[in-house]
């Protein structure tokens, strides 16, 4: 267990995403800027909004998808960034 497997996560208010087909659509209403994910990365989004918490999102992953639960944590994580990158979270 890290620090950051009780982090609190939320979206900022003024994002708003859906799927579309296979992928999804994240759109920040403050800028004009349309983001692309796969379908694992709507997921997370998904469970940050359903549970807010890191720690949550990334058992729920693990039970979900077949993948070594230190590569779905990376890969989460490499995600998380991008998102506190943008303003997202």
């Amino acid at each position: 267990m890290t620090e950051s497997d009780d982090e609190c996560l939320v979206l900022h208010p003024d994002v708003v995403f859906r799927a579309v087909g296979d992928e999804g659509v994240v759109v920040d209403q403050r800028r004009p800027e349309v983001m692309v994910v796969n379908h694992l990365a709507l997921r997370v989004l998904q469970l940050i909004r359903e549970t807010g918490s890191r720690a949550a999102v990334l058992a729920t992953l693990e039970s979900e998808y077949p993948v070594e639960p230190t590569i779905i944590a990376a890969d989460m994580d490499r995600f998380l960034a991008d998102l506190r990158g943008r303003g997202l979270i």
